[in-house]
């Protein structure tokens, strides 16, 4: 009996809860009564877009300033502003055509007040901007493509080839917010090759297709099982924290734990620590990758390289020292956030997944031999720990 009694009680108490949640969600006062519309409007251009500002009227319960508009697929877009302020962004223009755009004052009994018509006319849109600003060259094994994108938007860089029936198909996507960028689409072989290039905001604004038909420099991944662990005087150990250098060309970008790359320790040192390693093949690099161990701990973070050098021989001096290497990059990793060490953007991990890319010059001589010398890691001294390093050339 008492059991049933205790359940009647909190089916109750559940009820009168839900019955205070749906009064708190409800206009205190609910009125038909239309609110003023907003006055003393103005507009300023930004691109894909305008900022409307205005003067509010004096409504006790005003509760937001509604803005809409629709283009000429019919599709009706709708943007809000608390009454906290006095201005609405509204976005997603795909020109720079003079629109209309309506403004209403909405209270909290969900009334709305007569329109108020504002002619918008947008600055270039960023899919324009940046496909106007698009730069594609032969690059080794593919293409480059270099883009500015000034006001940050986000926008998705699609890049189209023929596939293997001849139709044009994305070979690769291509994610920003940033400000400018280059990036690179590889795996073809040297010959002539037609390649498309189109770029689609959030909003699903398409540009142009920008066509081209280039010829990729030719170059191979080097064989990593040609390559061989090499210890010289002076030479860092890789073995701390369960690390060992093999692991750098197994083919395998793993998070922190066991085989995930080679470490040089953590203690403090004001001294460059380097390695050095025998790729069993004599080449003409092209270019080059370094990725990080691949977890939020080590993207641009802890004992991964910051500043670093790539250096090159044909037969290292066996005493360990510089004579007759190469200095073939020195490579400064960026972050594109730029925010503090050990915050993370999305940018920034799909920057860190790449890893760090450089092109070779190719007026430099051919190596077999490889050192890896950290001039500074993100947490401010000389070790290093990353997880797979890999080498492209000509080996002919």
């Amino acid at each position: 009996m008492r059991v049933k009694q205790l359940i009647i009680v909190i089916s109750f108490l559940g009820f009168f809860i839900s019955s205070c949640k749906e009064d708190q969600l409800a206009p205190i006062e609910k009125d038909d009564t239309a609110p003023a519309p907003v006055t003393n409007v103005a507009m300023e251009s930004i691109p894909g877009g305008a900022r409307i500002s205005y003067s509010l009227p004096k409504e006790d319960d005003l509760l937001y300033v509604l803005a809409t508009y629709k283009l000429g697929d019919n599709k009706k877009r709708e943007f809000k502003s608390s009454f906290y302020t006095n201005n609405v962004v509204v976005e997603g223009f795909p020109d720079t055509e003079t629109h209309d755009v309506e403004l209403y004052c909405v209270d909290k009994s969900g009334n709305r007040s007569i329109a108020v018509h504002v002619d918008v006319k947008p600055a270039t849109p960023p899919v324009t901007e940046t496909y106007e600003s698009l730069e594609v060259i032969p690059d080794f094994g593919g293409i480059n493509i270099s883009f500015k994108n000034s006001s940050k938007a986000d926008l998705a860089i699609y890049v189209t080839t023929p596939d293997s029936t001849g139709k044009m198909a994305i070979a690769s996507t291509f994610y920003t917010a940033r400000a400018n960028g280059a990036f690179s689409v590889r795996g073809f072989k040297a010959e002539s090759r037609r390649f498309g290039i189109y770029i689609v905001d959030k909003w699903s604004n398409f540009s142009q297709i920008r066509e081209t038909e280039l010829t990729p420099i030719y170059e191979i991944m080097l064989d990593k099982s040609k390559f061989r662990e090499v210890i010289l005087p002076g030479d860092s150990p890789t073995n701390a924290f369960d690390g060992a250098m093999r692991n750098i060309w197994d083919g395998k970008v793993l998070p922190d734990g066991p085989n995930c790359g080679a470490h040089t320790g953590t203690g403090s040192t004001g001294v460059a620590r380097y390695f050095t390693f025998d790729m069993g093949t004599t080449a003409q690099l092209s270019r080059f990758s370094l990725q990080a161990i691949a977890d939020d701990k080590h993207w641009f973070n802890d004992v991964t390289p910051k500043r670093y050098e790539i250096w090159g021989a044909l037969s290292p001096d066996p005493g360990g020292s510089f004579d007759g290497w190469t200095k073939l990059l020195t490579v400064t990793s960026v972050k594109p956030s730029g925010l503090p060490t050990g915050i993370l953007t999305e940018d920034d991990r799909v920057a860190g997944r790449i890893g760090d890319e450089a092109n070779v010059p190719l007026d430099l001589p051919k190596v077999r031999y490889i050192r890896i010398r950290c001039l500074e890691n993100w947490s401010g001294n000389t070790n290093m720990a990353f997880s797979e390093i890999t080498f492209w050339g000509n080996d002919k």
